[in-house]
């Protein structure tokens, strides 16, 4: 029989976790420090400390990148034990992985030039008309385009690419996490009052958990244990608090 991963963290005394470089303010290459950093980033570290806690020995944290294609695969595949980034949980995941109690909500939004709010109303119908960059494999991808069949939708191959087009003329908005969307601004360093967000409520309400391998409860309870601890409230009031946070954030429910 297969050992659990709780049982191969004890025997080998590794905690094999994925990030990604590109989902700012989760997980991302910080463009001052050219270091991982995010919140899902400690949120990681947080639950490798109290692994070391519950196992009573030292566990090396061992990083490995991944991208929106393959992070389900490498779960599946026990290269990883898991990954904290900015992943919805949905039905048709959770059929080839475990998810962790959701750590975060956000929701689909469009990122706009100021000056073009106006002229930008879904309620017009107006979408019909302009060109939205968005990214393959993502769930704005699987589930929320078919619902603008009309729109000139064009690939961006990350946020980033996606906001230097929408800067520079090319694209009219990028559809995303409204808060990836604000991440990347920031990353960019870009005027963020030269953009919105539209519309205020997001369009889907996306909630983010952590990638975990099937049928593996320790583990699962382990880790959702550590996302309802008053250490993790208190990192994500560090991170996201609407005054003090490192990347204020209004939530809207």
């Amino acid at each position: 029989m297969e050992k659990t991963v709780l049982e191969e963290i004890q025997k080998t005394g590794v905690l094999k976790a994925g990030f990604r470089s590109d989902a700012a303010p989760f997980s991302y290459i910080g463009s001052e420090t050219n270091q991982l950093e995010g919140y899902s980033v400690e949120l990681v570290k947080l639950i490798h400390q109290r692994l070391e806690q519950e196992l009573g020995k030292s566990i090396k944290l061992e990083w490995q990148e991944v991208s929106l294609e393959n992070r389900f695969k490498l779960i599946q595949d026990g290269k990883l034990d898991i990954v904290c980034a900015a992943t919805t949980i949905n039905n048709t995941r959770e059929e080839i992985v475990d998810f962790s109690i959701p750590f975060f909500t956000t929701g689909i939004q469009f990122l706009v030039r100021k000056t073009d709010v106006e002229r930008f109303d879904p309620m017009r119908g107006t979408t019909g008309k302009v060109s939205i960059g968005f990214l393959a494999g993502s769930t704005t991808d699987e589930e929320f385009r078919p619902i603008y069949p009309n729109a000139n939708w064009q690939s961006v191959s990350n946020r980033a690419e996606g906001i230097s087009q929408l800067d520079d003329g090319k694209i009219d908005a990028v559809a995303s996490d409204g808060i990836l969307l604000l991440g990347e601004i920031r990353q960019q360093n870009k005027n963020i009052s030269e953009f919105e967000l539209i519309p205020k409520i997001p369009f889907t309400f996306e909630n983010y958990g952590c990638i975990l391998p099937l049928q593996n409860p320790g583990w699962d309870k382990f880790v959702d244990s550590t996302i309802a601890s008053d250490e993790n409230t208190k990192l994500l009031h560090q991170w996201f608090d609407s005054e003090k946070g490192k990347f204020p954030y209004e939530s809207f429910r």
